[in-house]
């Protein structure tokens, strides 16, 4: 006496499956070669299709000069002569700090220290 309920099915037919896989497979070997040259078609495009566009009536040496070069010498030379504010920081600082960092790193280590204990290894 063979019991089979009214909503049990067996699925599909294994040659359906197999098939299935076939198929794609068959669309990976295909879609492959294609991304492929797409990858190298944007490649080649992006080589010769520059960002960069010459100035308009550029022409010789003075073309590919600096433009704006004279103001920009000047302006470092302004910026390298004045004297920057000094960068020290006081004791009461460094000590708000090493306070700050002491209690950050005390809290790492009895982390670790516990992750140790309750692992086993010491």
């Amino acid at each position: 006496l063979k019991r089979t309920s009214p909503s049990y099915s067996p699925g599909p037919p294994v040659s359906k499956f197999i098939t299935t896989l076939g198929t794609m497979a068959a669309t990976t070997r295909t879609v492959l070669p294609l991304a492929m040259l797409a990858v190298v078609a944007c490649s080649v495009m992006s080589a010769l299709c520059s960002a960069f566009v010459p100035a308009p009536g550029a022409a010789g040496a003075e073309a590919m000069a600096l433009r704006g070069a004279p103001a920009a010498i000047a302006y470092g030379a302004l910026a390298g002569a004045v004297p920057a504010p000094a960068q020290a920081f006081s004791e009461t600082e460094l000590n708000q700090f090493g306070l700050v960092f002491a209690i950050f790193f005390l809290g790492f280590f009895i982390a670790g220290f516990f992750r140790m204990l309750t692992v086993g290894k010491l």
